[in-house]
């Protein structure tokens, strides 16, 4: 008789855990689920403060960044100091004041470096350089950087130079043929970029007389462009040399360099003449525009590069906390707080810029 009442009770707590253990089971899977999927992240609003929006690499910069915030739940507010220090510093205050999370800085003026990072520092905002590194009055960086590597892009342009002149049978008379380093030593990254330019070329060109390499000073003044100053320098450069016909020129800049195919083109010396610049953002244009132009070639260097980590180091301190000091401890230099990181590029001339810039060729 015991037997049936036992086979009930076993089959009634079977269905039981069938029915409610079940029903358990899923609850706490969806709830081990749900604390499994992160929560969406916050929408951040980022700054870009520009050095100067009329700068086809500015553009670009901006464009990217969009891009990439727009995969990241975030926003960029950009402002344009139009090469202003103290505007600068002004749209600096603005952008705290609005609270963005993080401030991305194209500096106006090396020289005003520690002032922007203190300010960012003090508001606990956290603030990365784009391009120019931000240092203090020691050259010791003030905030995380990512830079263009300037020494080596001088060092491209210049192997690229001579190869022409090799290719075209020009190297060999020099008496009437000078070449323009365009510089401006104000700012360290472009001082770099045309101490690569004389080095390497006085190293592959050893007879090339040192008189006819000029290094023509660029100003940065207020309410100047780029082409400007690239016109300026190598207008008054070409005018002080009578006595030389050929000109070639190399710009730290893109916007500098179609600044000097202009002035060539003004004096009428354009036809012996060859320019190659840092950039290529500007060049392609030309090269869209025209046929025949001085403007020979050019060391392409995509925004994306630059922007793609810029938004990764601020990302990791924005929406992780990483401090800026603790931030790619890989590339933190002996005897430097903060990091650096740098990009390269690759030679472009009229014939592949289209086949190596890619959706850039087209901007």
């Amino acid at each position: 008789m015991k037997k049936p009442l036992v086979c009930i009770v076993v089959i009634t707590c079977m269905v039981f855990i069938s029915l409610f253990g079940t029903g358990f089971n899923k609850e706490t899977a969806k709830a081990e689920a749900a604390e499994e999927t992160p929560k969406a992240q916050e929408k951040v609003k980022i700054g870009f403060l520009s050095m100067m929006m009329s700068i086809v690499w500015e553009q670009d910069m901006e464009a990217e960044l969009k891009a990439l915030a727009s995969k990241s739940n975030a926003s960029i507010l950009t402002m344009d100091s139009h090469a202003d220090p103290s505007l600068q510093l002004q749209q600096l205050d603005i952008m705290i004041g609005q609270g963005v999370n993080g401030i991305v800085v194209f500096i106006a003026d090396e020289k005003m470096s520690s002032a922007v990072a203190n300010k960012c520092y003090k508001a606990k905002i956290p603030v990365m350089a784009e391009s120019i590194r931000m240092i203090d009055k020691n050259g010791n960086l003030v905030v995380p950087c990512v830079e263009l590597d300037g020494y080596g892009m001088g060092v491209m342009c210049s192997e690229w130079l001579v190869k022409y002149l090799k290719d075209n049978n020009l190297t060999g008379n020099y008496k009437k043929m000078a070449l323009i380093d365009l510089d401006m030593p104000s700012t360290w990254n472009i001082h770099q970029r045309a101490n690569g330019v004389y080095e390497k070329f006085t190293e592959l060109l050893p007879d090339f007389p040192k008189k006819n390499i000029i290094r023509a000073e660029m100003k940065m003044e207020e309410g100047s462009n780029a082409a400007q100053q690239g016109y300026d320098a190598t207008s008054t450069t070409i005018t002080a040399h009578p006595e030389i016909n050929s000109w070639l020129v190399i710009a730290p800049n893109d916007d500098q360099g179609g600044g000097a195919a202009r002035a060539l083109e003004q004096l009428g010396l354009d036809k012996n003449a060859c320019v190659v610049s840092m950039g290529a953002e500007s060049a392609r244009k030309e090269w869209r525009k025209k046929e025949d132009t001085c403007w020979k070639a050019a060391a392409f260097f995509s925004a994306y590069d630059c922007a793609s980590l810029v938004w990764e180091g601020m990302m990791k301190m924005v929406r992780e906390g990483v401090q800026p000091d603790k931030l790619w401890p890989e590339y933190i230099q002996k005897g430097q707080k903060y990091p650096l990181r740098t990009f390269t590029g690759t030679m472009v001339t009229k014939a592949n810029y289209k086949e190596v810039m890619g959706k850039y060729a087209d901007r």
